[in-house]
Order: structure tokens, then C-alpha cells, then sequence
């Protein structure tokens, strides 16, 4: 989601990635002049020579899609042949000396299947996504377009579409789902628009926050999940695959996912998994008990691996489908009914939340070594984990260092 505040930075990408797909990735720069928006030529954009065009048009936010339009058709006469000027001339000529008819080459009705099929074949073919990641997170959001853009009465511009599309989604401002499904619009929109297959008029707004949205409560926190709830739900689940899969997660703080990645290497059970992340790509790395866990130590997981079965998990849906099973368990929809009630959230990352909170308040491990256990950097350890780190763990942890300071004083 784009913070209004760095605007000017969206529009500069966003003409620039308009422009890379005309072919012109350099040369062609906006920028802030006085308060109005200047167009930058380099030497090789501008036939020999540097150019500037100031344009009339203030460099203001609500400006953006105006800016970035002007800019696009004045590149597009520019390189069909029109010289600088003469281009600059037809963009901001008075409305009165434009042609008079100002009909789109894309006017009269728009083939929004053909649209979207050809979206989908340019996203496979050229590499962008899988076909499961069409089928798995596109195909039922560009289902709603075509749902909206053919509703009656159709939308006209860019804005209604969007507005349609979000309407049964009011109730969810500021959700993953209507995020996506808003900037996959835009997306669609833009692609179609630099491949000539709708016209500039068709441009999604620069900014879409307004579409999606701002969550007006604050999101519910989940929690660490305690251990004697933790061995309750372990003795209620009657498939030993099913229970073999939550005891890995429990005993070795694991996401989901990473229980199809792991195998045994000289008695050891190490993760594979490699989860790529804007800090980079984790590493496999080998899984250890806490020493506060001995409730885990006696369940001997390393041993059983030789002949352990798993339940089926769709490869990349680990949580969904280990979800689905847990959500089944009468034990498991208690739990999280009473942790509701006390104002946290229960969901299958408790058990990965338990292992670093026994690690820090338990075992005393600093968050480097944790989060190297775990598999994530430390940014990320102390972003997720420092919330549960109340006065009571404050006060432990300062009575503890106490004790080893007197204790080490004594020993001198």
C-alpha cells in the first residue's frame, strides 16, 4: 500500500515503468520545478542535446495521473516521429484546437475476457508467476473484474470499476484480500493500457489507498500457546500423522511449511525450507529441543524419522491444509474460544510463538542465537517477539542478572 507522503516517488517509478515498457527505460525523468512539474531529457533521450519542458501542471498529489499522462503522450508523439516541441504543442494545446473528435481508438464496448486471457498468457509466458500462482491467487480476483466490468450499469473510468469491485468488501477496509484484489486491477489496467489495448483513459489512480483502505482496529495479536494446552492438544488428535505433525511444530518452534522440508541428516533433523524475505533467503538449518523441554525430549522425534509418515499436505498450502485438520479438533476450538476470551488470538504459529517465548523467558537464550535457531534474522525475531515481553519477563530478567552478579561476585 503507497503512503501518500512519498508520492512524488510513486509517480517517478510509475512513469518510469510506463516508459521501460515503451522501451524507453533511461532518459526520460520528471521532477519539481518552482512548484510545477519539469519533464528531463538526457543528451541520449533528447537527440544530442539536454532538453527540459515545464509543463502547466503544479506538482501537487492530486495531480499525479495527470503529470504521468502527459507525460506518456508526449513520448509516444515524440517517438512516432513529432519533434519535441510540436509534441509538447499537441499534449497542452487548448481543448479548442484539439481534433474534435476525441473518440479512443478503444471506444464502444471493451472484450474484457480477451483482456485478461491475454494478461494471463504475457504473466506465464514470460516468466512472472507459475501457473499455480495464477490459479492460486489471480484467477478468482480477475474473475471479480470481469464480474464488475460487465455489471450494469459497466463502468466508464478506472474509478467506478475499482469502486464497484470494493463495494461488497466495505465491512474489510485495509484487508490482505482487498488489497490485492485492488492492486491487481491497477495492474491489469496498466499492462493493458502500455500494450495499446485500452486507452490512457483507462489509467488506475497513482494512489490507491483510498481503494483499499485502512484497518480501523488494531489487529488481534496471537499469542504464545502454553505448554499444558500444548500437550492436551497433542493427546487429542487420533491420527498419528496428524499428531506427529503438530508435535514438530511444537517441539521445534516450526512453520508449517517447513514441515515438508525436512529430513534427517547423521541423527539430526535439520529444515530446508528457504523462505525469501525483503532481509533475503533463509538457510537450512539444523532443529533443536529447548532445554526446558523435556516433555519433547521424551517424544524422541529424531528416532521415529526413519519410519514417520505425514499427513497429505498440498505442497505450499502446509498451513492451510494443517489448519483445515485443526480447526476439526474439539479441543482445538475450546482453546481458542478461551484465548479469545481473554483477548488473544490461538492460531498454528502459537506453537512457533511458545518455543521462542520458553527460549527467552525460560532458557534465557539471547534473541541472536534464537533467531538463528528459528530461522529468520534478528530484525524480524525482535519485530514479532518483543511485544510479549511484559514488566513480569522485565522484572524476572533483572532478578536473574542480580543473582549472577552476586553469585560471580561471591565465586571472586
Amino acid at each position: 500500500m503507497v503512503r501518500s507522503a512519498r508520492w512524488d516517488q510513486v509517480l517517478r517509478a510509475a512513469v518510469a515503468h510506463s516508459l521501460s515498457q515503451r522501451g524507453s527505460s533511461k532518459g526520460w525523468t520528471i521532477g519539481n520545478h518552482r512548484g510545477r512539474a519539469r519533464l528531463n531529457l538526457s543528451e541520449a533521450a533528447g537527440g544530442g542535446k539536454r532538453r527540459q519542458v515545464l509543463f502547466p501542471i503544479s506538482w501537487e498529489p492530486d495531480q499525479m495521473d495527470a503529470i504521468r499522462e502527459a507525460v506518456l503522450e508526449i513520448h509516444d508523439a515524440y517517438q512516432a516521429g513529432t519533434n519535441l516541441d510540436a509534441a509538447v504543442a499537441l499534449v497542452f494545446a487548448p481543448a479548442s484546437e484539439t481534433h474534435t473528435s476525441s473518440a479512443s481508438p478503444n471506444q464502444g464496448p471493451v472484450d474484457w475476457g480477451q483482456l485478461v486471457q491475454r494478461f494471463k498468457e504475457h504473466k506465464l509466458t514470460s516468466g512472472a508467476i507459475k501457473a499455480s500462482t495464477w490459479d492460486n491467487v489471480y484467477a478468482r480476483r480477475m474473475a471479480a473484474i470481469l464480474r464488475a466490468a460487465t455489471s450494469s450499469p459497466q463502468p466508464d473510468t478506472p474509478r467506478q470499476l475499482l469502486e464497484i469491485l470494493i463495494a461488497p468488501m466495505k465491512q474489510q477496509p485495509g484487508t490482505r484480500g482487498r488489497q490485492m484484489l485492488v492492486q491487481q486491477t491497477a495492474a491489469l489496467l496498466r499492462w493493458c493500457i502500455d500494450n495499446d489495448l485500452l486507452s490512457s483513459d483507462w489509467a488506475p489512480p497513482l494512489d490507491l489507498t483510498a481503494f483499499v483502505g485502512r484497518k480501523r482496529d488494531s489487529r488481534s495479536i496471537t499469542t504464545p500457546l502454553a505448554v499444558p494446552h500444548l500437550l492436551e492438544v497433542v493427546r487429542s488428535i487420533p491420527d498419528e500423522r496428524w499428531r506427529l505433525a503438530f508435535q514438530l511444530m511444537a517441539a521445534y518452534g516450526l512453520r508449517p511449511e517447513e514441515l515438508q522440508h525436512l529430513e534427517l541428516r547423521g541423527g539430526r533433523l535439520w529444515c530446508n525450507y528457504q523462505k525469501t524475505t525483503p532481509r533475503g533467503k533463509t538457510q537450512p538449518r539444523p532443529l533443536r529441543l529447548l532445554p526446558c523441554d523435556g516433555w519433547a525430549a521424551a517424544w524422541e522425534l529424531e528416532n521415529c524419522c526413519q519410519s514417520w509418515e505425514l499427513p497429505p499436505m498440498r505442497a505450499g498450502h502446509g498451513a492451510e491444509d494443517l489448519g483445515t485438520y485443526m480447526r476439526r479438533r474439539t479441543i482445538w476450538r475450546e482453546l481458542r474460544q478461551r484465548y479469545e476470551a481473554e483477548g488473544e488470538k490461538l492460531v498454528l504459529y502459537s506453537c512457533r510463538h511458545g518455543y521462542a517465548h520458553r527460549a527467552h523467558v525460560i532458557c534465557d537464550l539471547p534473541p541472536k542465537v534464537v533467531a538463528a535457531a528459528m530461522g529468520h534474522s534478528v530484525e524480524t525475531h525482535l519485530a514479532a517477539y518483543s511485544r510479549w515481553c511484559g514488566d513480569d519477563v522485565v522484572d524476572d530478567a533483572f532478578t536473574k542478572a542480580a543473582e549472577r552478579l552476586e553469585k560471580t561476585g561471591e565465586d571472586r
